[in-house]
Parts: C-alpha cells; sequence; structure tokens
C-alpha cells in the first residue's frame, strides 16, 4: 500500500516513519521509564557519526537521562544548556549513527522527530522527490535500522503552497535557515536569493503558517 501511493505521487508528500538505530544512545531509553526527547535536528559528523539537538524537560530525572547519553560507547560528546522555560538543550555527538548518515543523503527533510522507548524514535518527513522516501527506508534498513511506515499521504494541493513559497521554503532548509543554532541568517538568505530581508520574511511566513495550520487540521 505505502509503495503504491508514493511511487504514483510527484506531489508534496508527508510521512510518519519509526526509525529503531541499532548503534546510538537512543537504544538505551525505556518507554516507562525515560522521558520524551525531542529531536530538534539531527545531522551527520564525518564519515560514520551524527550530531543531534535535542530537548527534554528539566526535572529530578534529567540527571539520570544525561547520564545515560554520556556513557553510552557511541557517544562522543555532549554540550548541554538550560532554557528559560524549563528545558535542557543538548547537542549530541556520536560516532557511529546510521540513521542521521541515511536521512542526510536522502531527498528527505526532518519536520520533527521524538524518542517512543525501546530505542525507537518516529520521525515526520517531508519530500517531494519521487522515489526519494522508499529509497530512505530501504537505506535505513540496509544499515540495519528496524524500520515501520506509520503513515503517507499528500500533502494537500488546494494552494497550500504557491511556487514562490516552495522555492524559498526548500532554500531556506537547504541553507540552514531552520536549523538550531542557524547556519544562515535572514539577511544572508535574502541575499543569496536576491530579494529583500522584508519580502524574504513574509513569504516565509505565510509558508510556514500554511505548513502548520495543514498540519494540525490532519492530526
Amino acid at each position: 500500500m505505502f509503495e503504491k501511493v508514493y511511487l504514483h505521487s510527484v506531489v508534496m508528500m508527508e510521512a510518519s516513519i519509526v526509525v529503531r538505530p541499532p548503534d546510538t544512545w537512543v537504544s538505551t531509553l525505556c518507554p516507562s521509564g525515560d522521558k520524551s526527547v525531542q529531536f530538534r535536528t539531527c545531522l551527520p559528523y564525518g564519515s560514520k557519526g551524527g550530531r543531534s539537538l535535542i530537548e527534554f524537560d528539566d526535572d529530578v530525572d534529567s540527571a539520570g537521562l544525561l547520564e545515560k547519553i554520556r556513557s553510552h560507547p557511541s557517544v562522543e560528546r555532549v554540550e548541554i544548556s538550560r532554557t528559560d522555560d524549563g528545558r535542557i538543550s543538548a547537542s549530541v555527538i556520536n560516532r557511529s549513527c546510521c540513521a542521521s548518515q541515511a536521512l542526510a543523503a536522502s531527498d528527505c527533510f526532518l519536520m520533527s522527530a521524538y524518542s517512543m522507548g525501546e530505542g525507537k524514535v518516529r520521525w515526520k518527513l517531508v519530500t517531494g522527490m519521487e522515489g526519494s522516501l522508499l529509497s530512505l527506508v530501504k537505506s535505513l534498513r540496509d544499515a540495519g535500522c528496524e524500520t515501520e511506515v506509520e503513515w503517507v499521504r499528500a500533502i494537500r494541493e488546494a494552494n497550500l503552497l504557491t511556487k514562490r513559497q516552495e522555492e524559498v521554503l526548500r532554500t531556506a532548509v537547504k541553507e540552514g535557515y531552520y536549523e538550531m543554532p542557524k547556519r544562515i541568517y535572514l539577511d544572508g538568505l535574502a541575499k543569496k536569493m536576491k530579494v529583500r530581508p522584508s519580502t524574504l520574511g513574509e513569504i516565509l511566513k505565510r509558508a510556514e503558517k500554511a505548513i502548520i495550520e495543514d498540519y494540525l487540521e490532519n492530526r
């Protein structure tokens, strides 16, 4: 069913998949005893590793979770900061992370990710490239990641994004505008796209609003 829906569509698609990497600290998390960890971004690190920016609530269990992360054999470095709203933000570098490597090599964009316990992470993805989701799933499985496709659907085309909004949004993602920390800011992105920052900001806001509203309506 998944293959049929995806291969015959060339519109923007969104999907939810559950990934269980074999080689990271995520495998130590338990469904009942550990809090949910939110992944803000997942990037490759070197030729085999991965760099993740994660967030979770700062409470009495935080020290134990951080110790689990630090003590995992794959973890090279952990850098921690605390936010004003009572959460911990941490940059975690793994010497080995086949999931991050597969994602970076794909044409899929990671919109959100949360840990589920038992070493599993739920990814929500967006892609417009034909066959890219199938290719990512195959790459993950070939690398040893248990991967389950929960659902795939077309993002509604009823003027969800204009051609210009999609172009701008793709460029912003590619250049690192949505990464934390940002690799490029609005002024730099506007210069690269040869538009005024105010114009670019308005296009991005409208595109983001359309995607957020569509996501909330279809959850």
